[in-house]
């Protein structure tokens, strides 16, 4: 059964301790206060490190042992997140973040994309701030304004890393966002490719990408996009931005789980796990079972 996910309507009123990423990055929040904006293609940023070797077979971890798949993560500043672990995992694993839609849980984006990584990869998934028009009991979750979401990013990425250390992999995140969260994606991943170089970008996130952002993200080293969709509408609007993307020298898929409507779960995260080997195929920190 298909999860009651976040609605057009409501989509359409959104618009408005040791292991470390391999050279400092810059936090996504500062670009949403002071750095240039995509619009000016003179201000491209450097490029990316490259992609990180596999891990050393000596290198071998005690097994990650945890209560539960899905557990808190506590954020400082900011409400708990959700993490689902590599429980078992002996060695470092790449990372996923997944944002959720308007109207929405983290819970649901982990667990969904759980299943669809076969729980090989860490998957952090933020939790925003409350809806307020929804009941208590309903426990819906939304994102605030761009430049808070990005230092909510920012701030659950260094908890996840100081709580699990080497067993995270370090190396570039691979972005996941439903709706909403697609829709900030365009601007998260575009304006940091070397830290989010791939991409899946679920019922929303179209109508972002214009021909700068576009160069842009290639420039600083982004690599693939995935747009997936569970509506003929969304399908529709994949076309232009393959197109940018393309002309960019970016790589991009389209998926359809066929006409089941405004959701990621189902037939539409069953086509996402298709594309995975794609997507991150060429990433040696990646071995789908």
């Amino acid at each position: 059964m298909l999860r009651p996910l976040c609605y057009v309507a409501t989509v359409a009123s959104c618009a408005t301790p040791s292991a470390q990423d391999p050279a400092p990055l810059a936090p996504l929040s500062a670009s949403a206060s002071s750095a240039p904006t995509l619009t000016d293609p003179a201000h491209l940023p450097s490029p990316p490190d490259p992609e990180p070797s596999p891990p050393s077979a000596s290198a071998q971890l005690p097994p990650l042992a945890a209560p539960a798949k899905l557990t808190p993560l506590a954020v400082p500043d900011y409400r708990d997140a959700i993490v689902s672990l590599p429980i078992g995992a002996t060695e470092s694993r790449p990372l996923v973040l997944a944002l959720h839609g308007n109207y929405d849980r983290p819970e649901w984006q982990c667990g969904v994309w759980r299943d669809a990584t076969r729980g090989y990869p860490f998957i952090l998934c933020p939790r925003g701030v409350p809806r307020r028009d929804a009941p208590p009991s309903h426990d819906r979750w939304t994102y605030g304004k761009s430049g808070d979401v990005r230092r909510e990013i920012d701030a659950a990425l260094a908890a996840l890393r100081s709580r699990f250390g080497d067993y995270i992999a370090p190396g570039p995140v691979l972005y996941v966002g439903f709706s909403l969260g697609a829709i900030l994606g365009v601007g998260i991943v575009a304006d940091h490719a070397e830290r989010f170089p791939r991409a899946v970008l679920i019922e929303g996130g179209q109508s972002g990408w214009t021909e700068a952002r576009a160069k842009s993200f290639a420039a600083a080293g982004g690599r693939r996009v995935l747009f997936a969709c569970g509506q003929k509408s969304c399908q529709r609007e994949c076309k232009a931005p393959e197109r940018l993307l393309g002309r960019a020298g970016i790589e991009t898929r389209s998926v359809y789980g066929g006409e089941v409507g405004h959701t990621y779960d189902g037939p539409v995260a069953d086509e996402v796990e298709r594309a995975l080997p794609w997507l991150v195929g060429d990433d040696p920190r990646w071995s789908l079972p």
